[in-house]
């Protein structure tokens, strides 16, 4: 709510005390509201920094070990492809993932002969091939 307030006022017009006290009031109001919601923001503002101080707080008080990064790499190993279960396991599921890629190449490439064929097709037609 924005009052346009600007007037061309020459030095010979008067202002009456109305209008002037009517702009005094609304200068008051506003000046009110800023008052108000800088008062808001200092409440702000000192909830943040209490906050801000107990999280230093706290990271004051945690401690960290060091974690020697040697000992957790001998924990993680691959998989033995000494056992024959295991290693059937990976090649059937090798297997079975080349298969995928393949079926998935030529459903692209039946795609894209589809979309050059598009305006030749008609719907519910059944053709030679």
């Amino acid at each position: 709510m924005e009052l346009n307030m600007k007037k061309d006022i020459k030095s010979t017009d008067k202002i009456s005390e109305q209008t002037l006290h009517e702009i005094l009031l609304d200068i008051k109001y506003r000046l009110n509201h800023i008052e108000d919601m800088e008062a808001d923001n200092r409440a702000l503002m000192v909830r943040l920094i209490k906050q801000s101080n107990s999280v230093v707080k706290f990271l004051a008080n945690v401690e960290i070990e060091p974690v020697d990064v040697l000992e957790e790499e001998e924990d993680i190993k691959l998989p033995s492809l000494n056992k024959p279960s295991e290693f059937g396991k990976m090649t059937s599921l090798r297997e079975l993932l080349d298969e995928f890629m393949e079926k998935r190449e030529s459903l692209k490439e039946l795609e894209e002969e589809l979309k050059k064929n598009k305006d030749k097709i008609t719907p519910g037609q059944v053709g030679e091939s």
